[in-house]
This record gives C-alpha cells, sequence and structure tokens, in this order.
C-alpha cells in the first residue's frame, strides 16, 4: 500500500459527491489519473467533475467499478454494508478511506495541515493563495471552493501541500504533517465525540502525531488550544492571536465594512499594515494564522501581505449573493459559527433589521446544542427556521425542528417563523423591506434557497426596470 499513491492508474470513489472527496479526485485528477465514482444524488459539485471528463454514477452498483480499477476511495459518510464497497472488497480491489489516501498523497511533499472546529476552510484558502502567489506552486485540497482559482483542489508542480484536516469523524490522525495549523477547539459532530473531553484527546493526538521536525501553529487566544497546547513539550509552537503573549500578534484592527485593517508584529516587531478584503474579526485570525506560516516557511512578507490582502474570500464564507437587498449565504452550522457572522453583519449592516434564514445540519447537533441554537438565532431581528437537514443521519426526533422553533419563539415572541422550503418565497415578499439584510445559514442545501430568492428578486428588479423604460419610451414617443 505504502506507493499507491504513486503507482495507481484509475481510481474510482465512493461518495464522489461530497466536499472533501471531489476536492481528492479534482486533485488526482490533474495529476494524470483516470476517475470515476458514484454518489446518490447530482449536486454541483458532480456537474464539475463531469464537465472535466470524469465519469459519474448516480447510485451506488457494484458494475459502476470496472476491473482494472486500482484502487477504490470511499467517504466517511458511506456505510460498511455499501455495495460497491462490499464488491471492491470481494474483489480484491485495493479500498482506503479518504483519509487514508490523502495521508499517502501528502508524504510526498512538505505539507500543512489546518485543524480546527471553525475556520479551516478559510485559514487553508489564504495560505494555499499565498504560497502560489509567492511563486510556489503548490497543491491543495480544501473544504470548499476558493473564489480566487474557481476551485476546491489544485495538483501543482511545487514541493508544498496544503490541506484541511477535518476532525468530524477522528480521520485527521491519519495525517503527520511538516506544519499543523489549529484555529480553536469547540464541542461539535456529538455523532462521533461524547463531549469536549474527547474532541481534547483527539487534537491533542493530532498535534502529537506530526513528523518528527514539524511545528504547530496554535490560536493563542482560544482557552481550550492553550490548555491542550501546553502538553506538547517536544514541539515548536508559534502562537497568534490578538493578546500580547502570542508570538504573531495584531495590533491596532479597525473594521471596516467587507475588510479590515491592522498592524502585524512577529516577536514583538511591527513588519507592516495589513489590509484584508474579507470582513470580520475571525478573518482577522484566519489570516495571523497564514503568516505564522509564511513565517515558519520564510516567505517575504511584502508580498504574503500583498498576497492576503487580495485573498477574495471561499465560496458559502460570508458570500455576498446579492446588493439589492443584501443577501448572504454562508456554511455556517454551529452556534459559535453563527455567532460569529452576526457579530459582522451587525458591524457592516448597522442600523438594519438582520433577517436570518437558518437550516439547522444533522439531528444529533441540533439536540445536543439545542439551548446554544436558541441563545444565538434569537439574537437577530427576524429569524426564519427550516426543518433539519439530516445529513444522511436517522430522524431521530422529527419533531425537533419545531421544539427549536417553539423555543426560539418563547424567547423572541414576534417575529419568528417556521417554514417549509416551498413557502420561503411567499414569507420573504411579506416580510420585505427595504432596511432587510437576508443571511442564510447551514451546512446542509439551504444554499439552493438562497440562489432562488436571489434571482427572485433579480427577475422582480429586472421587469421594474423594464417598466420604467417602457414608460420613458412611451412618453418619448407621445
Amino acid at each position: 500500500m505504502e506507493n499507491i499513491a504513486k503507482n495507481l492508474k484509475k481510481v474510482f470513489f465512493i461518495g464522489i459527491g461530497g466536499t472533501g472527496m471531489s476536492a481528492l479526485a479534482l486533485f488526482l485528477l490533474e495529476d494524470g489519473k483516470v476517475i470515476s465514482g458514484s454518489d446518490k444524488k447530482e449536486s454541483r459539485s458532480l456537474l464539475k467533475l463531469k464537465q472535466k471528463g470524469v465519469d459519474i454514477y448516480i447510485g451506488h452498483d457494484p458494475a459502476n467499478i470496472a476491473d482494472d480499477v486500482d484502487v477504490v476511495v470511499y467517504s466517511g459518510a458511506i456505510p460498511p454494508d455499501n455495495c460497491e464497497l462490499v464488491s471492491a472488497k470481494k474483489r480484491n480491489i485495493p479500498v482506503l478511506s479518504r483519509a487514508q489516501m490523502l495521508s499517502k498523497i501528502i508524504e510526498q511533499k512538505f505539507s500543512v495541515a489546518v485543524a480546527g472546529t471553525h475556520g479551516k476552510t478559510t485559514t487553508t484558502s489564504m495560505i494555499s493563495k499565498m504560497l502560489n502567489d509567492a511563486g510556489l506552486d503548490p497543491s491543495f485540497l480544501i473544504g470548499g471552493e476558493l473564489n480566487d482559482y474557481g476551485a476546491n483542489a489544485r495538483h501543482g508542480s511545487g514541493p508544498y501541500i496544503v490541506i484541511e484536516a477535518d476532525e468530524s469523524d477522528g480521520s485527521f490522525l491519519n495525517y503527520n504533517p511538516n506544519i499543523a495549523v489549529i484555529t480553536n477547539i469547540d464541542f461539535d459532530h456529538p455523532s462521533f465525540f461524547k463531549d469536549l473531553k474527547m474532541v481534547e484527546e483527539y487534537f491533542e493526538k493530532f498535534m502529537r502525531g506530526i513528523s518528527k521536525d514539524g511545528k504547530l501553529i496554535v490560536c493563542g487566544d482560544h482557552i481550550i488550544n492553550r490548555k491542550v497546547a501546553d502538553k506538547i513539550t517536544d514541539k515548536e509552537i508559534i502562537f497568534y492571536g490578538f493578546g500580547n503573549d502570542n508570538q504573531v500578534q495584531c495590533k491596532n484592527v479597525i473594521l471596516s465594512g467587507f475588510g479590515s485593517c491592522y498592524d502585524l508584529y512577529i516577536y514583538g516587531k511591527k513588519i507592516r499594515e495589513v489590509t484584508l478584503n474579507v470582513p470580520g474579526m475571525h478573518n482577522v485570525l484566519n489570516s495571523l494564522a497564514a503568516f505564522s506560516v509564511a513565517k515558519i516557511i520564510g516567505l517575504d512578507f511584502v508580498s504574503a501581505c500583498d498576497s492576503i490582502a487580495s485573498f477574495s474570500g471561499v465560496r458559502r464564507r460570508f458570500e455576498l449573493k446579492c446588493k439589492d437587498p443584501y443577501i448572504i449565504d454562508d456554511y455556517a452550522h454551529h452556534p459559535e459559527e453563527i455567532k460569529a457572522v452576526l457579530n459582522t453583519a451587525r458591524n457592516i449592516f448597522k442600523n438594519k433589521n438582520l433577517v436570518l434564514i437558518f437550516q439547522p445540519h444533522r439531528f444529533s447537533r441540533t439536540k445536543k446544542f439545542l439551548s446554544s441554537f436558541c441563545n444565538v438565532l434569537t439574537q437577530t431581528d427576524v429569524l426564519v427556521l427550516f426543518d433539519i437537514y439530516p445529513a444522511g443521519e436517522k430522524v431521530l426526533d422529527p419533531h425537533l425542528g419545531n421544539k427549536l422553533f417553539e423555543e426560539c419563539k418563547r424567547r423572541m415572541k414576534d417575529n419568528v417563523f417556521f417554514v417549509s422550503k416551498e413557502s420561503i418565497y411567499e414569507l420573504i415578499q411579506e416580510i420585505h423591506n427595504e432596511s432587510n439584510i437576508y443571511l442564510f445559514m447551514g451546512a446542509g442545501d439551504i444554499t439552493k434557497i438562497c440562489d432562488k430568492v436571489v434571482s427572485i428578486f433579480l427577475e422582480i428588479k429586472k421587469d421594474q426596470s423594464k417598466q420604467v423604460n417602457d414608460s420613458n419610451t412611451s412618453e418619448f414617443s407621445t
């Protein structure tokens, strides 16, 4: 198995449409491999892969896997009794999980792995762009679509590879990176982790598992990060954050609209002023993580700062979909993430009504954090809730979505709605006014609903413009 990543020619992916799986498939495709795969339904990522020549099968069937396939890679969401997975094993075709396959790949380059409960995707994207702009042509595999490249993966010719290390199922323990970045450690994914203590244990194992001469980059402002990192005594650690006890630090932060600026300090020395074109204090921290990587690798900081300044963000991370009215699409699905997005929106859109349209993600997460969700969701001006997106989970409680709604309604009293996907368009038309800012949040299929709402508003504007033009033409003719 050791040389399988180098010698393989044909790869089949079970569950190829997932974010991480599609990124790995694209990476191997650009490396000259012949890729095919299956998934249960069509998606945006499948369409992109099809356009690049990947053979995609909708639905699982052992016949989908050709006899000359070198290896089958399966998603963590695929159950052990999946017919394709069972067939591959019976036919003695090598089988690897996504994390196992990725671990074989990153062994071949100098690897930077970004882990953390929140902020992984944006931080990974910033680092990838920074290395690319420095002329290092990095490889990257990201859990979201990097706006600057229109892709979530790339096979570069340079010596570096940057990956997002997903902790949700513990599979990030497969990686032994040269540099590991830890953005934060919070309790999430209760379907796998039983409590925060278990999360901390896994992150400690991940930190200990980096390469022999590897280095750690840790957000020092996060209490749990510090607690876990203090147990690692045999690795060099660079802390970043706002506090004076961080080696990489920002001072004099000014948030302005969809961006910010601050003074970057490294080991107490001011490097220069940094400008960001992505909003929020959380993105300031993400950029500090990127600069910490730049410090270790030895990048020119003028180039690094210019690169970060031109970073345009990641799809579905406070993504501006429309300006009239303002409509934001965001992947936030954990209470802490929702809180960060709401704080960012409040800072940008002062004296406006924030209309949060939220789709809870997974029954296990909603049940475990019901009270925390209520605390943060009710901080908006208008709350619209959809039912829970199961994401492959069994329906643990068909009334759980309504319970969340009832608890939020008890706290907010007014301006709380529990609607179906079909009725959201009618509701928005009823509540719309020029002061409304619409925030669509969730990790399910809510982004499709957001796109539909955007198209409706654009169509209304188009009709209004046509009426004005027709009126002007009529007056001219008269």
